[in-house]
């Protein structure tokens, strides 16, 4: 698979250099290992992991301007689990399983067929100054494995949409949809592709605004999908997910706040999570802090609060070594984990009290 990988990108590239003037492909990624130790509820784990700061990833995107304004691209990501030279593909291997759409960009906004994350998917990242990767990552309390994991209120479409078609404007073409300029939204509609009469279970329509300057960025997003049967309800049962975030930087930090909520028509199913964060800029490093909660609407009052810090220190702009430390408690004996980026970090059984840290360093390409 590696080497049919390789001869592929090879391939592209050469066809790129032949194409056009006016044509571009790029081969991009990011490699990052850590040595992380996770400890919660009296058990403990020692890794090597391959998202201690940032998801490690490998793709391939390309452009080609059309004139009058209008632009077509393609983008192909794939998560990559350099740890062990694999992917999240059947038996571990590569599969798109990030992004995988062509688009149309004109002057009236972008339209792209394919797959890539969930509208809802992105604030979590955006607005966590740990990237949602590693021990900080805010994804152990906002969609965790725990008790806010696929088998509970949240989506089982949380991360990624396949099937998807989408509209964005304030973009740059075929760019990526975390931040637009100046006013931007998304619209996303993905098909259920199941035959007549059956549960749409797949289905997602989500749509997510904001605004962005050189100093400050906000944007909300709200979706609702449909997937398995959970709680005694049949499949195609409806799960909705909302949230917000708004950064500002003040030069020698950025300060950040997150919040939301998911839940089914299932009573008892509501999650609500909010956190505050910063990345403190210290000569050639940063500090990322933040501190997260999150509240299930029960008797109990489950749910899980996390704090975290780390340091960056940055070798190069495309070079850097890093660590954080995090504690993470769970209330209510709900059942939280430390999950941070490419699908899993721990592997432990959520639930209790812990504590997680790492070292590692991260490369772009």
């Amino acid at each position: 698979m590696n080497k049919t990988f390789t001869a592929l990108a090879i391939g592209l590239s050469a066809t790129a250099a032949t194409a056009q003037n006016h044509s571009a492909m790029a081969i991009f990624g990011v490699l990052d290992a850590d040595l992380a130790h996770y400890k919660l509820n009296g058990v403990s784990k020692t890794l090597v992991g391959s998202s201690g700061h940032l998801p490690s990833l490998v793709g391939l995107r390309g452009t080609e301007d059309l004139g009058g304004g209008y632009t077509a691209g393609f983008w192909l990501e794939s998560t990559l689990l350099n740890d062990t030279g694999g992917g999240l593909g059947a038996g571990g291997a590569f599969s798109f399983n990030r992004r995988s759409t062509v688009g149309l960009a004109t002057p009236w906004g972008e339209i792209r067929m394919g797959r890539e994350n969930a509208l809802t998917f992105w604030n979590h990242i955006v607005y966590d100054p740990f990237n949602g990767s590693g021990p900080g990552s805010a994804l152990n309390t906002t969609i965790g494995t725990g008790g806010n994991g696929a088998a509970s209120a949240n989506p089982p479409v949380s991360t990624s949409v396949g099937n998807g078609l989408s509209y964005l404007w304030g973009y740059a073409p075929n760019g990526q949809s975390y931040l637009g300029k100046g006013f931007f939204g998304h619209v996303m509609h993905a098909f259920a592709e199941t035959p007549a009469g059956a549960p749409a279970v797949g289905r997602y329509t989500g749509a997510r605004v904001g605004y962005a300057q050189e100093q400050f960025h906000g944007t909300v997003a709200y979706a609702v999908s449909r997937g398995p049967g959970a709680y005694g309800a049949p499949a195609g049962l409806r799960y909705k997910e909302f949230n917000l975030g708004a950064s500002y930087d003040f030069g020698s930090a950025r300060v950040m706040a997150h919040g939301g909520f998911n839940e089914t028509d299932v009573a008892d199913t509501r999650y609500t999570h909010w956190g505050v964060g910063a990345v403190f800029r210290v000569g050639t490093g940063t500090i990322p802090v933040s501190y997260r909660r999150v509240r299930r609407d029960n008797a109990a009052g489950s749910g899980a609060q996390q704090i975290a810090i780390g340091y960056v220190h940055n070798l190069s702009k495309r070079t850097a070594v890093y660590t954080a430390i995090s504690r993470l408690e769970n209330r209510g004996r709900d059942t939280f984990t430390f999950r941070g980026g490419n699908g899993g970090t721990s592997g432990l059984a959520g639930g209790g009290s812990g504590t997680g840290y790492d070292i590692g360093i991260k490369h772009f390409f």
